[in-house]
């Protein structure tokens, strides 16, 4: 089952964090990670939340972002990007098609 990464970001080093974008890109795919929204003026529905960019990526399963979060590839590059953003994230399966 699809499952999707939503994210909320608040970059302290906006430079930092596009060159983040561009290098992680080419890791996320050989993941099978695809972007499919990413938005710099989101619109808060409720809540408290701020970001400065938010971010939903597709996996085919919570097994395959768990691949691709762990793996030694992007390991430096998430330690850079917690370098350079504030932000939270969550993962969660889609629905099936019906």
């Amino acid at each position: 089952m699809a499952a999707y990464i939503s994210i909320d970001m608040t970059p302290t080093d906006p430079e930092a964090i596009a060159h983040y974008e561009q290098n992680v890109g080419p890791i996320l795919a050989q993941y099978g990670g695809q972007v499919i929204a990413r938005d710099e003026t989101p619109i808060l529905a409720e809540g408290n939340r701020k970001p400065a960019l938010a971010v939903i990526i597709r996996f085919d399963s919570k097994d395959a972002f768990r691949a691709f979060y762990d793996s030694s590839e992007y390991k430096p590059w998430r330690e850079f990007r917690m370098a350079h953003a504030q932000e939270s994230a969550i993962v969660i399966e889609g629905l099936d098609a019906a």
